[in-house]
């Protein structure tokens, strides 16, 4: 005898058909979060970016200072917006793609390394001062002149404007060079490159190259990526002449020729 149909109640029924409905769906925000300033108290927490020196270095990076987000990192360079890096690989300065948190290998592998002008962490560099700036140059001569790196690079136009006391300095290779012979550590011993003027071959450089290129932050618009990336085909040049043995001269022809030739409407000025 076929057995009789179970009958469900009306609210059984409408139990199982809300069950059986997909969950709404949430929209998501198109708005991200707001980022949180950090407070001045959180700020004076962060440590200084540790830096590795020794000397001989074929090049020194000198930052302005660190941001919030390689403060709170412990890493030069730490935002991943910043072009740092990628202009490093790109230009073949380094054989290997790198992130900020193999940095070490700049120094272990490749004989460079990494120095801010001033150590204090804030949100942009507008919140230093010129004269916190112009205070911490002596700390910058005596590396340079007890590290003695074949090049200087200053990752940042207002760095060496400050670092030189000169006003509005043009990008590139400067006409002077850093005497490491010099007794005075307290400002900056400058002196004229002279023409076809080289390296000694030897392992103690008598004078360090000064080479200035745009910030690699992303907050600098100025000059785009693409045009960064000049300057750091430049550096590279540079670099291998003074590693190469014996050290070669820098040919300015063979610069002009690596260096920004056309400008887009993010430069100041129009290169003839």
């Amino acid at each position: 005898m076929p057995k009789k149909a179970t009958t469900l109640s009306k609210s059984v029924r409408a139990s199982l058909r809300s069950a059986t409905k997909p969950a709404a769906t949430i929209p998501l925000s198109k708005t991200p979060p707001k980022r949180t300033k950090p407070t001045e108290a959180e700020l004076a927490e962060l440590a200084p970016i540790p830096e590795v020196l020794r000397p001989n270095l074929d090049i020194l990076f000198v930052g302005i200072n660190p941001g919030v987000v390689s403060g709170r990192k412990q890493l030069h360079f730490g935002n991943p917006q910043n072009f740092f890096w990628k202009g490093l690989y790109q230009s073949s300065l380094i054989p290997q793609n790198i992130a900020p948190e193999d940095g070490h290998k700049l120094w272990t592998n490749w004989n460079m390394s990494i120095v801010n002008l001033v150590q204090r962490t804030t949100p942009s560099t507008s919140d230093l001062s010129r004269q916190e700036m112009r205070d911490a140059v002596p700390d910058l001569c005596q590396k340079i002149s007890e590290n003695k790196p074949k090049v200087v690079c200053f990752v940042g136009i207002g760095i060496y404007e400050i670092f030189a006391a000169q006003s509005k300095p043009t990008p590139g290779l400067q006409s002077v060079v850093y005497d490491l012979s010099a007794s005075d550590r307290v400002q900056p011993p400058l002196r004229p490159l002279a023409a076809n003027e080289t390296l000694n071959s030897n392992e103690q450089p008598q004078f360090a190259y000064l080479f200035v290129m745009p910030s690699t932050s992303g907050r600098t618009t100025s000059y785009q990526n693409p045009e960064k990336l000049l300057y750091f085909r430049q550096l590279k040049y540079i670099r291998d002449c003074v590693t190469y043995s014996p050290p070669r001269a820098v040919d300015s022809s063979a610069l002009a020729d690596l260096g920004p030739q056309i400008l887009s409407k993010y430069f100041f000025e129009q290169k003839q």
